[in-house]
């Protein structure tokens, strides 16, 4: 449970303090007021990176230099301090975890989160960039050497690109690295295969309550697997690997990239047997993204055995009386929920304090 967080020039906040506690709570303000930011520096203080942008500088209040978050998390009778600085002018995001210094997206499995907003879409029509981190966020968020492997991946494939962007080199001055993609590459994708599988799962039952007809499923796809859905066992998948690294080689040194890995998968949805992306109405594709959050919602804590952090951000203005029940349905009982809403609450709800001059705290004080 998230019991503090601080925000120094994050969006629009030159400093702010939220104490949430348990239970459904609502964040109510006008259009604009910085709502869904404090909900995405939540997001961001539990993934290490935001919902909505890419670009850290982005996130740095107008005219300043850095931003900085700050929280205290409750997780099994510990109490664990985080803290996240991002500086513009060095262009480096230090974290830390206890005073000491940890790599981002670390927290992972101290502080899960699970945030429902407009931008959900992108998991439908949006490129590959969008599904794979959702993946690797829910992934990390159970596996927590996930966070790990990512780096050490990534820092291997920037060595692996330098060379490919130098004049000359010798072919074998790849092979290191081609190893270590292949090996750590391993790892990555065997757990987004399971954690996929259980996910898709929780998607299709979601799918299926909310949109009353029409079957959702899904399935991995991999360069390293000939373009399709990758089905071998990690031995035989650095085989593969190492071998579609040699194959491509000609086009990585044109291209001056590598073009296969697990940097470049994707995992691919089906309504009744066809791409979503192509064969669903936006109607539909807006069903998807919500069913996905909810299978992820759902997976989390029948893994961990403990709710995540559930932030709702102005996602059920759009559905229906009877879609917001089933969603309400899945998610009651959650220990921690905060939604934005732009109105005042009504029923069930009181007051709790105002946390800025336009924006209020509501509990709800039957639990959904």
């Amino acid at each position: 449970m998230l019991s503090y967080i601080k925000l120094i020039n994050f969006r629009n906040y030159r400093e702010m303090e939220f104490s949430p506690e348990e239970g459904f709570l609502v964040v109510s303000g006008p259009n604009g007021s910085g709502k869904s930011n404090l909900l995405e520096s939540i997001f961001y203080l539990g993934s290490g990176y935001s919902n909505r942008q890419v670009r850290d500088e982005i996130l740095i209040r107008w005219g300043e230099s850095f931003f900085s978050l700050k929280g205290t998390v409750v997780q099994g009778g510990l109490e664990y301090a985080l803290e996240i600085v991002y500086s513009s002018e060095l262009r480096r995001k230090v974290f830390k975890i206890n005073g000491k210094r940890s790599r981002p997206g670390s927290a992972a499995g101290i502080l899960p989160v699970v945030i429902f907003s407009p931008q959900d879409l992108s998991l439908v029509q949006g490129g590959p960039v969008y599904r794979r981190r959702f993946l690797d966020l829910l992934v990390a968020q159970l596996r927590p050497q996930h966070s790990a492997d990512l780096l050490q991946y990534r820092t291997a494939l920037l060595q692996r690109n330098r060379l490919l962007r130098g004049s000359a080199f010798a072919p074998a001055e790849l092979l290191p690295w081609d190893e270590q993609l292949a090996a750590i590459g391993a790892r990555i994708w065997r757990r987004r295969i399971d954690v996929l599988e259980r996910l898709l799962f929780f998607c299709s039952d979601s799918f299926t309550s909310l949109s009353g007809g029409g079957v959702l499923t899904g399935r991995y796809l991999s360069r390293v697997a000939g373009g399709g859905c990758a089905s071998t066992e990690d031995p035989e998948y650095r085989k593969n690997f190492l071998k579609a690294l040699q194959r491509s080689r000609e086009v990585d040194r044109r291209l001056k990239a590598t073009t296969v890995g697990p940097h470049r998968d994707d995992f691919q949805l089906l309504f009744n047997g066809h791409e979503a992306r192509f064969f669903s109405s936006q109607g539909e594709q807006r069903l998807m993204a919500l069913a996905l959050k909810m299978a992820h919602y759902r997976l989390l804590s029948a893994e961990r055995g403990a709710d995540p952090v559930l932030l709702l951000d102005d996602v059920f203005s759009e559905l229906d009386e009877r879609r917001r029940r089933l969603v309400f349905e899945q998610i009651r009982g959650g220990s921690q929920v905060i939604a934005t809403m732009s109105g005042m609450p009504h029923g069930g709800y009181s007051r709790k304090e105002q946390l800025t001059e336009s924006i209020t705290l509501y509990r709800f004080e039957k639990r959904v």
